[in-house]
């Protein structure tokens, strides 16, 4: 039984678990409740339809191969899991030993998401992937909205940092196990960059739009907030 292969596995399940839960919508807004879109919000929408789904599929698709992997290689394992495992060594697909990229990678992730989920929390009903302005809304200034204006934009730039991170390392799974020689991988993989590059340029013109839109619906108590809470990502800096 190799046991600092299966440390890894509360690492890799808490990365997916959390990378589910922030790229799932936990309310859906009306198009009554919805801003009139811009061009960079008609490409975000399209993101969330579409892109969202195929990001959480694959990122756990490739979560668990990793799990299988190293579930081959205890001593209790399933036959079907040894014979999926037996098949993919057959292919040069190892498992890879726990690295620091690895550890922040992680870290930065399941922050990112669990500080996401507390925005979702904070924001109740209100919290829409989509800009929009519901029944009875007001601008909330408790929990994380009390130090930075776009927590949840922050949170979800970490955790693509660390997600990056994780996968991405010289030394990650994902590139160091052999599994990128199976054809097609590898450009399923330049295809999720992209996707997670286009997704971050997305949030940076996005937060100037948000806080128009929120300023135009809400004014003085909008200005009120802003005034105390003058940062939008980055406490302290911007």
């Amino acid at each position: 039984m190799n046991m600092a292969s299966l440390l890894k596995v509360p690492f890799i399940l808490l990365s997916a678990i959390t990378q589910h839960v922030s790229f799932t919508p936990p309310n859906i807004a009306s198009s009554e409740e919805t801003i009139p879109q811009t061009f960079n919000e008609r490409v975000f929408t399209r993101f969330i339809m579409h892109g969202f789904p195929i990001m959480k599929t694959a990122y756990w698709i490739v979560s668990v191969a990793e799990l299988v992997i190293i579930a081959s290689q205890t001593a209790d394992s399933l036959s079907v899991i040894q014979a999926i495992a037996q098949h993919a060594a057959g292919h040069g697909i190892r498992d890879t030993p726990i690295t620091f990229p690895f550890i922040l990678g992680t870290t930065l992730a399941v922050a990112g998401g669990l500080v996401r989920w507390w925005c979702y929390r904070t924001l109740g009903r209100f919290f829409t992937f989509e800009l929009s302005v519901r029944k009875g809304h007001h601008i909330v200034t408790t929990g994380p909205y009390a130090v930075i204006r776009h927590p949840a934009y922050t949170a979800g730039i970490m955790q693509m940092i660390g997600i990056v991170m994780l996968h991405g390392s010289p030394t990650s799974w994902l590139r160091h196990s052999g599994v990128l020689d199976i054809p097609g991988l590898k450009l399923a993989v330049v295809s999720w960059l992209a996707g997670i590059t286009l997704l971050v340029i997305n949030i940076v013109f996005r937060v100037s739009e948000e806080d128009e839109a929120l300023k135009s619906a809400f004014r003085d108590e909008w200005a009120r907030w802003a005034k105390v809470v003058r940062y939008r990502l980055i406490p302290g800096i911007y």
